[in-house]
């Protein structure tokens, strides 16, 4: 269980989990503050990152420069764009089109010729 805005989240990936560590240990090193606003614990936009796992939401004493650490690492972050003015929301960068994929179009993309 990770410390939550609210209450205890339940981060369930290990994609999840590396952006976590990740501000945990950027908080650690520069004296910072860092809370998990959500993972997969809330409603979300449709076709969220965040219902795979592949998304969390942070606020941070420093949120600019979590940000461009979050950025430089390969994260995808979606800061001071609208519905991401309070919270960071940090995705791990995995292509659209793999996403949510039933998983009868994984077996056909992969019988073609």
């Amino acid at each position: 269980m990770i410390r939550g805005l609210r209450e205890s989240v339940r981060l369930t990936s290990r994609e999840a989990l590396r952006i976590y560590h990740l501000a945990d240990i950027w908080a650690a090193r520069t004296g910072n503050e860092v809370t998990v606003v959500s993972g997969n614990d809330h409603v979300h936009t449709r076709g969220s990152a965040h219902y795979d796992g592949l998304a969390v939401d942070l606020h941070a004493s420093d949120p600019d420069r979590l940000a461009r650490v979050m950025r430089s690492a390969g994260f995808r972050v979606l800061w001071k764009v609208p519905g991401h003015y309070t919270h960071l929301h940090v995705e791990f960068p995995i292509p659209s089109a793999i996403r949510r994929r039933p998983p009868d179009a994984v077996v056909r993309a992969s019988l073609r010729p």
